[in-house]
């Protein structure tokens, strides 16, 4: 179709609406008169309103770039384009829209019928007809429909049951209930509290709280757990009852932060040489250093300076060990002292109360208990004191080279040399029941149990041994279990974790529920080598090369 044909069919101006020639004056006048009143009104609404115009299907757009009032002035047929074709309107014609409205009303009416119909069905069926009526219906609701269910469903599901038609715990004895919940873990009985009253208080039960809190994963040592019971009674305002849930939480607290590694460092400073021996109670810490010292630090306040400075011996302060107010020392003046470290408003105590003199070399390890103590020296040989006199009772000998560490538990004693040997002792009979061999180097530092030894070594390894057969059941080294890089210099441990030091400047804390050993995190904060460590459930006490002792402290995160 060309331009001009397309404007003659689809355009429309003042000229083409004019009196046609002089074949058309047959018409009637009415029809001219009516056809002249109808141009003159689409003239005027064109003019005035300047919008597209629709009539009888035809539509009527302003030319592309021409301003509103195009059609006022002469229209040239050439200058106009229409749009595509896909874009014209259907031609809209009034039978169609009443025939639509019809059919939509016919539709509207026999739903109607159907819907009454259907209603009519349903009440007609019996109680199981009904169901699986519901059922098909169901299946063939979407989400719309769902919705509406729910919406319509919320107020009556539950309209004629009794109030604990959903509570299962309602239905139950309160033991069976209580039962139930023990099995849950520490988050879920939490949420638990969160759902109704009743459940809340179940879930708030003393009984369920004190009885997780025993479980071996929340469970702190003996002296542990009877220090953070007096700490809650210190902080209770007015003797209140313990809450076995807030002390719960505390403790799921401290283990989350050793999880972690989540605590706070102190450092105190002081010492004028390295640090090589740490010991801590519930308020100070005892360091002996290279500079001849020993120092006793205030760990309830924040001041980094010492409380006090013991001087006695001559030599490098090589180990200490703490029991009450009873301290003993070994150095390299081939000495050991015990001091009374007791401390009163009034008064003070503290002195050298004994000296003992024996070893021919160097103190390097000691340990006591209310009887004795036992001490190992670079002489190659361990002996056994009384506390009260000072006296040596027995001296024993095996290794052929320097005792560097020791440990001992009732009538059974552990010892590590430089012989790269670690051997077991019977203090009954005073002698050497087992050697173990394994380590590439001298043994530093040793912990035992009933069950396992655990050593280290310079070799930089840390082995696991078991301690009725003597078989080395693991070995925890730098490339296959992340361990140090350098020689270790120290570590403790108790049933659950052990903690280990080296002159790589970490401490590294290890998981021991398994023989296999699994390091849990590794702390930096020392400038060099870490050479002496002790820990407890809630903190942990180093000492350094760096002059420094630090606290690293998991309970206060």
């Amino acid at each position: 179709m060309g331009p001009d044909q397309f404007h003659e069919t689809r355009s429309f101006s003042a000229s083409d609406l004019s009196i046609k020639s002089s074949s058309d004056h047959c018409h009637k006048r009415n029809s001219c008169t009516d056809m002249l009143e109808r141009t003159s009104n689409l003239k005027n609404a064109i003019v005035k309103d300047s919008v597209p115009y629709q009539d009888s299907g035809i539509l009527k757009r302003f030319a592309p770039g021409q301003s509103s009032g195009y059609y006022s002035r002469r229209f040239h047929p050439r200058q106009y384009h229409s749009l595509p074709h896909h874009y014209k309107l259907p031609i809209l014609n009034g039978q169609f829209l009443k025939e639509k409205v019809r059919e939509n009303d016919g539709i509207q009416s026999g739903y109607s019928t159907k819907l009454s119909l259907v209603v009519d069905w349903f009440k007609g069926f019996n109680s199981d007809q009904k169901n699986k009526m519901l059922m098909l219906l169901f299946n063939e609701c979407e989400q719309p429909q769902n919705h509406l269910l729910s919406t319509l469903l919320q107020d009556k599901l539950h309209m004629s049951c009794p109030p604990n038609c959903q509570d299962f715990l309602l239905w139950l004895p309160s033991v069976l209930a209580y039962k139930i919940l023990s099995y849950l873990d520490p988050v879920s009985l939490a949420k638990c509290s969160q759902v109704c009253k009743y459940w809340d208080s179940l879930s708030n039960s003393q009984f369920l709280w004190q009885n997780l809190m025993m479980q071996p994963t929340w469970k702190l040592s003996q002296s542990g757990h009877f220090q953070h019971l007096r700490q809650i009674k210190l902080s209770s305002e007015g003797g209140k009852k313990l809450s076995w849930k807030k002390i719960f939480a505390d403790r799921y607290r401290l283990h989350r932060n050793w999880l972690r590694g989540q605590c706070h460092v102190r450092t105190f400073e002081g010492h004028t040489q390295g640090v090589s021996c740490v010991q801590f109670d519930e308020t100070r810490i005892v360091s002996g250093s290279h500079d001849k010292t020993i120092k006793v630090w205030n760990i309830r306040t924040n001041s980094p300076w010492s409380v006090m400075t013991l001087v006695g011996h001559s030599g490098t302060v090589r180990c200490l060990h703490l029991m009450g107010n009873r301290l003993v020392s070994g150095s390299t003046d081939q000495t050991l002292k015990v001091w009374d470290l007791s401390v009163q408003d009034e008064w003070s105590s503290i002195a050298c109360k004994v000296t003992m003199v024996g070893h021919t070399d160097t103190v390097r390890c000691v340990q006591m208990d209310t009887e004795k103590v036992v001490s190992g020296s670079y002489d190659n040989t361990l002996k056994i004191w009384s506390l009260k006199s000072g006296e040596c009772s027995h001296t024993l000998r095996g290794h052929i080279a320097h005792v560097l560490c020791l440990q001992f538990h009732c009538n059974t004693l552990v010892s590590g040399s430089a012989d790269k040997t670690i051997k077991v002792w019977s203090l009954e009979e005073f002698r050497c029941n087992a050697t173990l061999y394994g380590h590439q180097d001298a043994v530093t530092c040793i912990s035992f149990d009933e069950h396992r030894i655990i050593s280290g070594s310079l070799d930089n390894n840390i082995k696991i041994w078991n301690l009725k057969s003597g078989v080395c059941l693991s070995t925890l080294d730098w490339k296959n279990s992340e361990g140090h890089t350098g020689v270790i210099r120290c570590l403790q441990a108790n049933e659950r974790r052990m903690v280990s030091a080296s002159d790589d400047r970490t401490l590294k804390v290890w998981q021991l529920e398994t023989n296999t050993g699994q390091r849990l995190l590794t702390l930096r904060n020392h400038t060099d080598g870490v050479t002496c460590l002790q820990f407890n459930d809630f903190i942990i006490v180093s000492g350094s090369y760096d002059r420094t002792v630090k606290l690293w402290d998991f309970s206060v995160c």
